[in-house]
This record gives C-alpha cells, sequence and structure tokens, in this order.
C-alpha cells in the first residue's frame, strides 16, 4: 500500500535536489503510524510529535489505510 507523507519543519529531508517535505511511501498493508516513524528513521518521541491521518489527530498505533495523507509536525511550545 502507498500513503502520502508531509514532513514539516525539521522533519524535512535533506537530499542533494534540497529539501524535501512530500514523499510517497510504500509499506506492508496492516502497517501502523509506528512503521512508518520506524522506516522513515524518525526517532523523535510520539509525545514530541503531532501525527495527523487525513486530517485527524491520531495516535501512533492507528492502522494506516492504501492513500491515506499523513501530516507529521514536531510539537512546538514556548513562551513563558
Amino acid at each position: 500500500m502507498v500513503v502520502t507523507v508531509q514532513l514539516h519543519t525539521i522533519l524535512g529531508r535533506q537530499t542533494p535536489g534540497g529539501i524535501q517535505r512530500n514523499l510517497d511511501v510504500e509499506l506492508p498493508s496492516g502497517s501502523t503510524l509506528e512503521d512508518l516513524l520506524d522506516y522513515l528513521e524518525i526517532e523523535l518521541n510520539e509525545d514530541a510529535l503531532l501525527l495527523m491521518v487525513n486530517g485527524r489527530l491520531v495516535d501512533i498505533n492507528t492502522e494506516l489505510q492504501p492513500d491515506d495523507r499523513i501530516n507529521l509536525m514536531p510539537a512546538i511550545s514556548g513562551g513563558k
């Protein structure tokens, strides 16, 4: 199955052609977001990421479906 992944901010991939933020990733059927993070070698704790599938916030155990659109965003905090 193929899913589309958008990598926000620091998660973008450096390539010879520049930073790549949009990827089509092929995964086995039954794969979860955790499997995707492992495949992409993203080592941030799940609490440090906002995980979205098809515009909905989800958790790391969410099973992915063909043609899902995934957004991975580092959770940013700040202020006083």
